[in-house]
């Protein structure tokens, strides 16, 4: 479930480079709240770098958007956002002061993935063990 889309301006990342900040996103999750690395979607969405504005100023700079299931506690959100912002600037070497990082959580029981209501955080052995059949591969890339 956890959803995490990168607004980037066209043309700053090539394909290699997603690749990795991809894994790192991913490693960066699962490392910090067990999710299965099967259930981590990370998406790269280009913009028109005239576009985007702050301030009513042009600007060109990076938002991470993430979506998780809500019940995480402070601890854990604020290493999230760290260490996702870390990771993106470690392998971009993009300045952190042009980097926006943000989570957004929803209740589980309002995600649906692969046709299989989520479990609250904590709960997650508990409901791969009822739901393994279902969900097969994604639980094998853990």
């Amino acid at each position: 479930m956890p959803f995490y889309q990168c607004l980037v301006p066209a043309g700053s990342l090539d394909a290699d480079t997603r690749t990795e900040l991809a894994e790192a996103i991913t490693d960066v999750h699962t490392s910090l709240t067990d999710a299965p690395r099967g259930f981590v979607n990370v998406l790269f969405v280009e913009y028109d770098p005239e576009a985007y504005f702050t301030a009513g100023k042009p600007n060109r700079c990076t938002v991470i958007n993430g979506t998780i299931r809500a019940g995480r506690d402070h601890k854990v959100r604020t290493e999230l956002l760290t260490k996702l912002s870390e990771a993106w600037t470690s392998l971009t070497g993009q300045d952190p002061t042009t980097l926006i990082v943000g989570l957004n959580e929803v209740d589980p029981t309002s995600v649906m993935e692969a046709g299989v209501i989520l479990p609250a955080p904590g709960d997650e052995q508990a409901w791969i063990e009822l739901n393994s059949a279902k969900l097969g591969e994604r639980l094998s890339a853990r």
